[in-house]
Formats: structure tokens, sequence, C-alpha cells
């Protein structure tokens, strides 16, 4: 009698292989699902083609081009078809040959205030967006979208556990290319915001309770006393928003 021999490591690696992928597609789904429950992530799988994901609703600060205005420090203006893109941060128009277009760094120095769809902006090293204004002060907001989450690709097109890193960089494609562009590996990119307080044009300080206490000088008794009455965390804009419409 011929008693066949079977070699169980090839079953063995199959298994391992199929319950590899089994939880390739788990932790995809959760990012999936994790990004459709806060709208401020967007996971990109690997090999995807970016725009594909990155729909214009996402991308940008209104739903479409708007007529507004760019003042300029020289007392200039000239209006354009505006819009403020949150991958790159900065404010595009609609060109002559409906390209759409960045406004150009050497002229980003020289604006003073650009106006879309009635919300105002202005520049310091990078856009910021008028948040609340009241007799204390102006209340701006920076948003951008920033790289949180990096997977690599390894062996059978699986995500590399042990190349995962949580770092806080820029989108790496500003130049038009994102059409085209493909990633070989998973991406998470959060909209970051940062808050900063103003008393002119001229000076932008980071939203913090020192930075309060000394650019407020005149009021800094109220500040105080909103302060210990009503805990404000400086990273919330709904909180920082109350309290300037309240002094």
């Amino acid at each position: 009698m011929i008693v066949e021999v079977k070699d169980t490591r090839e079953d063995g690696n199959f298994l391992y292989l199929i319950m590899r992928m089994m939880m390739v597609a788990i932790c995809i789904m959760l990012s999936i699902t994790l990004c459709a429950q806060d709208s401020t992530l967007i996971f990109i799988p690997a090999d995807r083609n970016v725009m594909e994901v990155l729909k214009p609703d996402k991308i940008y600060r209104f739903p479409k081009f708007t007529e507004g205005k760019i003042f300029f420090k020289d007392g200039s203006w000239s209006k354009a078809t505006l819009n403020y893109n949150f991958l790159n941060g900065e404010i595009e128009f609609i060109g002559a040959g409906n390209d759409t277009l960045a406004i150009a760094k050497n002229q980003m120095l020289n604006i003073k205030e650009v106006l879309i769809d009635s919300q105002s902006f202005v520049y310091n090293n990078g856009y910021m967006e008028l948040a609340a204004k009241s007799d204390l002060g102006k209340l701006y907001k920076e948003q951008v979208y920033v790289v949180i989450k990096r997977e690599k690709i390894g062996g059978y097109n699986q995500p590399n556990p042990t190349s995962s890193i949580d770092s806080y960089e820029s989108f790496p494609d500003y130049n038009g290319n994102l059409a085209s562009l493909k990633i070989r590996e998973n991406i998470t990119l959060a909209l970051k915001t940062n808050y900063f307080i103003s008393k002119d044009f001229n000076l932008f300080l980071p939203a913090t309770k020192n930075n309060m206490m000394n650019l407020y000088r005149s009021k800094k008794d109220q500040i105080k006393s909103y302060l210990n009455q009503n805990p404000v965390d400086f990273k919330n804009g709904n909180h920082l928003k109350r309290m300037f419409e309240s002094l």
C-alpha cells in the first residue's frame, strides 16, 4: 500500500497568507470607517489615484470658486474667481485659460486682505481666515491638511506595520500633479487648525493665555475674570470665539 504524505507547510503558508489578507482588509475597513466618522480625516489607500479620493468638497474651503477681491498694501485691488485650498494652504483663482492657478509667491507679501464670499483672509507666513472680531481684537484660523500617518506596502501588497509612523508634515504635492499622482503607501491626512490673535494687520500671535494677556493689556482684568468663570481650551475654536465675542 502506498501512503501519500502531504506537505502541510504549503497549507500552513496559504492559511497564514489568507489570515494576513483578512487582517489587512479589516484594518483598511476600520480606517475608512474612522475617516467617515471624522470629516477632518482623509484616508488614501496605496495605489489609488489621489484625485479619486480627494474630492473638491474636501480640498476647498468653499463649495465652488467664487468672485472675490484681493486688496494690496499699496492701495490697489483686483477682482478674481477665488477659493482656498486646504491641501497647499494657498488661495487659488481661475485663470484666463480656465486653469486653476495659485497667487504668485512674490505677490503674497504685498497682500493686505482677500475677500471670498464675504469671508476675510490675510497673509502672514500662510493664509489665515478671520474667525471672530470684537473690540478686543481679531481671531484668525489657519487650516491645512497634514500627513499624520504613513504605512508602507510590503510583501504581498500588504501594509507593513513596522514601517508605520506618525508624523506632521505637509502633503508632498502642491504643483498641480495631484490628478495623476498615485502613492505606494497608505496615507492618512488630517485637517489641522491653528488659531492666532491680532490687534492690527502687522502682528499675529498664537492664541494662548499669555499672549492674550500681553497683547490685550487694557482688558487684562476682564480676560482673567472670563477665564476664571469659563475654562477655555485655546485649541478649541468655539471656546475662543465665545471669549472674543464676550469681551
